[in-house]
């Protein structure tokens, strides 16, 4: 009778646990690309919801843009990686020995969680000639307009592997509601040309003319998209060209459907994840990405599907000599222990954690698109070609960049990934 009692209650604790686990549990990864909206058709139909911080529509996130490994020797280039610097907790400073770092108050020094493309692009910068700082190349002598040009040059490399900044916008996707609540993604435009320039004052004249909000589930709007092409660098990209609202309408016929969009606990942390690989942890997989060594999904050979860990043997034999079937891994609806973690980017040990500059990020550039269909089975996965894409001119060098002072005839650097759109 014990037995049984103990079984029934291990029984009904995992019940509740399905049931507290609501829209939050873990999706795989063909559910996942269904959560990105990605504007491709000339018109799309966007319908914005209440933001679950309540504080703002949208939502703040960094991430990197990087050249990633992809079968066939292949480069994936200006590929989003989930940045932890930016987007995790602060964690605790600690000093040689391993304690902790306290001010002046007696409290442990926070700092932000490491990563290490932050800190290959401060390294960089560190590099600069500072005896011009604050001087146009116009107001300086030869020599010094020598130490300008190679400053720009560093700037301009180290400007690679910076966190860049994007708005994150909760909504359903008119042509494919089925796929219930998904997330539109942009980069900011420091020259307020990007897509959240756009929509802004959209969303404002929506407020003046009609009195509800533009996500009002009565007498909210849905948002028309139209889209162009945009050609750079001899490649075509989506762009979005003007954005209209339609005019009040209901979110959903059917008070169910609402119910359930609404209340849906998704959130952008979901969908765009820290990028990772078997046996290892993001912030392994940052490092790793960092020296071109990143690992991918090879499925070119339907008879030899497997993990490739370039330079990296050992990792390589350990990902494909697994006692669980790799098919079971294409499907993410498990847990693992790092789902317990809500703090994110584990497996770093704080007692080796590289110190982290505290100061918050230079200005990010303009939105980019540039990514491609991913099939590895635990790595977050990418929709074909996103269109996180909006019109501006070609510059891309930001006004608010450490160490620097080129002024606006200056500024049009070759900056091979940061598109103008």
């Amino acid at each position: 009778q014990e037995e049984l009692e103990m079984l029934k209650k291990g029984l009904e604790g995992y019940q509740k646990k399905q049931s507290e686990r609501g829209g939050t549990k873990r999706k795989a990864g063909g559910d996942i690309l269904k959560k990105y909206f990605t504007p491709r058709n000339v018109k799309e139909t966007f319908r914005m919801l209440p933001n679950k911080n309540a504080k703002t529509f949208s939502d703040t996130a960094f991430f990197h843009e990087v050249s990633v490994n992809m079968p066939g020797g292949r480069k994936r280039h200006g590929t989003k990686i989930y940045c932890p610097a930016h987007n995790d907790p602060k964690v605790p400073k600690l000093d040689e020995n391993g304690e902790q770092v306290l001010d002046q108050n007696g409290k442990p020094l926070m700092i932000p969680s490491p990563c290490p493309l932050c800190e290959k692009s401060r390294r960089i910068l560190a590099t600069q000639n500072n005896s011009i700082r604050g001087k146009k190349r116009d107001e300086l002598d030869e020599e010094g307009q020598k130490i300008f040009d190679n400053n720009k040059k560093i700037f301009m490399d180290a400007k690679k592997w910076e966190a860049r900044k994007f708005y994150i916008i909760r909504g359903i996707d008119k042509g494919a509601q089925k796929d219930g609540v998904k997330f539109w993604r942009f980069k900011d435009n420091y020259r307020n040309q990007g897509v959240y320039d756009k929509l802004t004052p959209i969303l404002q004249d929506y407020i003046d003319n009609f009195k509800v909000s533009f996500y009002d589930v009565q007498r909210g709007t849905d948002l028309n998209i139209t889209m162009v092409d945009s050609d750079f660098n001899g490649r075509t990209y989506k762009a979005v060209n003007t954005i209209s609202f339609k005019g009040p309408s209901k979110l959903h016929e059917d008070p169910t459907i609402i119910k359930q969009w609404v209340e849906d606990e998704i959130t952008w942390r979901d969908v765009f994840k820290p990028k990772k690989a078997p046996n290892t942890t993001p912030y392994e997989y940052l490092q790793m990405a960092l020296k071109g060594d990143d690992p991918y999904w090879d499925d070119s050979d339907p008879n030899n599907k497997k993990w490739v860990f370039p330079n990296n043997p050992e990792l390589e034999k350990m990902a494909n000599d697994r006692s669980r079937n790799l098919d079971a891994d294409a499907d993410e609806n498990f847990e693992q222990a790092s789902d317990l973690d809500n703090v994110g980017g584990g497996g770093v040990n704080l007692g080796k954690v590289p110190e982290v500059n505290t100061s918050q990020p230079t200005a990010p550039a303009e939105e980019t698109s540039n990514e491609t269909s991913e099939t590895a089975p635990t790595q977050e996965e990418k929709p074909v070609e996103t269109a996180e894409t909006t019109q501006t001119n070609v510059s891309s060098q930001s006004d608010d960049t450490p160490n620097t002072s080129y002024d606006d005839d200056e500024s049009d650097g070759d900056d091979y990934d940061d598109l103008p759109f």
